[in-house]
Order: C-alpha cells, then structure tokens, then sequence
C-alpha cells in the first residue's frame, strides 16, 4: 500500500485513511507478527510491505502512586443493578498528569487550549528521539540543550516539520522517581530553557516528550521556565514516556491517542511510534 511506510517519515495524509485499513486487513488475515518476549511491539505486514508499532507507554499502575498520603490514581467497584448478570463496574479517581501522559497548553497557560481543543492533526506528527544517555548516566539532570538538536540535525537533517522531539535519558519513572523525591533536590533530566527556546523559535515543532516525569529538569526546581515557555506558546509536552530504545532516531511516526476531554489540562495517553 503505497504511502504507509517508506524511508523517510509517515506521510501523514495516509495515516487516517490507510493505518486502520492495513491493520483491519491484516489482522483479517492473521498476518500480524508479534514478538512474544515483548508484547509492546508488533509487526504489521500488508502487501509485502511491514510497519513496525512500538508502545511507547508505561501500564498505568498504583505504582504511580508515588505519595501514598495523596495518591494520584485510585480505583473502587461501583455495585449496582447489573451485578446479578455479571456486569463489572469501577469508579476511577485520577489526577490528570499521571503516568504517561499529555500537558495541554492550559496546563501553565490560562487562555491555552485545553485537552478537549487538541486537534486530531496535531496528535500524529513526525518523531525525533535525541538520546542524552552518556550525559544523563553523570548527570542525573542532564538536558536537552541546543548543541545535541544541532548534532542530532548534523546526522539525520533539519527537524522535520511539525514534529515531536523526544528526550531519551535512560530514566525509568517507577524505578527511578521514589528514590530520587527521598533526596533534598529531586533531580531529572529534561530540556534546556535555550533548547527549547530554539525549538518553539527556529524550528516548527509540535510537541517535546521526556521519558522522565516532566520536561523541566530538576535543577528548574519550582520555576519550571521550560513549562511556562513552551505552553504558552501553544504547544503540547509528554512526560513518561517508555520504549525510547525501541524506535530509531528519525523515521518514525508518533500517534498520542489521548481523549478529548473538555476543560482537562492533560490526561494519561497511549503514545505509539509507527515505522
């Protein structure tokens, strides 16, 4: 199917028409590959042509609840009438910025779009993943800075437009975040305010993600100046993300689904890389 996946970047007028019809398709045919030591990954196959679609996404679990005196997800059975059929019913209670998950506009700016307003288009965009590892294994907040977008740039070309640039450090949010809150300073990489200054500037760029739980690093402490900046200008952020290692530095296609919820400031997503 000409159009799906090349070797450059989704092309995303093909993405609505074409993703569910080569899935639709193929599934039909049981012609979907799965690796069974990584249920995150699976291989779509469609007239000889394959895409690759990678969960981005951590399971969202009570281990987030990393403040047990304020936990931010919480689930209980709602028993009613249908019980007797065996129908299963729960109540959820959730902060909206709970493990992988979006940061709307409005989540620093008063008069940004909330998640309800986040158009479709905005949602599936080109995805870049610069790795900061190196830097993060010395530096538990290691950033983003202008110098690794101009050597990522260097390698693959100029940031594709409208894109989502991901920070790849290494952090694992349920394995790295409790320790880190127990220190004086909870320290996190993220993005520089000059890198992303340049992006919201000089590039045209659509969203920034980090695999650690906020796009600031922790020497930002309170002040958050890569929120305030980058929200205000309109754009959306992911934090938590996972499977950074599994997706190549460029080619690949983001896909935040997330629901449009009115008036929220963010919400936990499924986040999928397609290659």
């Amino acid at each position: 199917m000409p159009g799906i996946c090349h070797d450059g970047y989704l092309t995303r007028r093909h993405v609505l028409s074409s993703t569910g019809a080569i899935v639709a398709a193929t599934v039909a045919a049981h012609d979907v590959a799965a690796a069974t030591v990584d249920p995150s990954r699976i291989v779509v196959t469609a007239r000889g042509r394959a895409c690759t679609f990678v969960d981005l996404t951590h399971r969202l679990t009570r281990d987030f609840n990393f403040n047990q005196a304020t936990p931010r997800i919480a689930m209980e059975p709602i028993v009613g009438s249908g019980k007797a059929v065996g129908m299963h019913l729960n109540r959820l209670t959730l902060v909206e910025h709970t493990g992988t998950h979006i940061d709307a506009p409005s989540h620093f700016a008063a008069d940004g779009r909330n998640l309800g307003e986040l158009a479709l288009k905005d949602l599936i965009v080109p995805l870049a993943v610069i790795d900061i590892r190196d830097k993060a294994r010395s530096d538990p907040d290691a950033a983003v800075e202008r110098a690794d977008i101009l050597r990522w740039e260097a390698r693959h070309g100029r940031l594709p437009a409208g894109c989502c640039v991901a920070c790849w450090s290494g952090f694992d949010p349920v394995r790295d975040f409790v320790e880190r809150m127990k220190l004086p300073r909870h320290p996190c990489p993220g993005f520089g305010i000059d890198a992303a200054d340049m992006l919201i500037n000089d590039r045209d760029v659509k969203g920034i993600a980090v695999d650690a739980m906020s796009i600031d690093t922790g020497t930002n402490g309170p002040a958050y100046p890569v929120h305030i900046a980058w929200l205000h200008s309109g754009r959306w952020g992911i934090e938590g993300m996972a499977g950074l290692d599994q997706v190549p530095a460029a080619g690949a296609t983001l896909i935040v689904g997330v629901p449009p919820v009115d008036g929220a400031t963010g919400m936990p997503i499924r986040a999928i890389a397609m290659f």
